[in-house]
């Protein structure tokens, strides 16, 4: 079966994919120290502000895009959880 799949169709489901890639970044520094993981996410975080105050994105739509996302996304740092490396740094 093939399957087609898009991040972000709108640049608030753009904005909100960032603010998730940050917080998921942010709470598994696997990859990288305490620090660089904080120094990354932030610049995720920045790519994110960006995104929403070039395209304009009203707030209203970003509130309602971040909890239709909640929904979505904390499956997938669920996902990340079973990962066994990944477990003792998610509090």
């Amino acid at each position: 079966m093939t399957e087609t799949r898009s991040i972000a169709q709108t640049p608030a489901q753009a904005a909100v994919f960032l603010e998730t890639l940050a917080a998921i970044v942010e709470k598994s520094p696997v990859a990288y120290s305490t620090d660089s993981a904080g120094d990354l996410a932030a610049h995720i975080r920045g790519m994110a502000e960006a995104v929403t105050t070039e395209a304009h994105v009203k707030p209203a739509e970003l509130d309602t895009t971040r909890q239709y996302a909640a929904l979505d996304w904390h499956n997938e740092a669920i996902a990340v959880l079973f990962a066994a490396e990944h477990r003792p740094t998610f509090h």
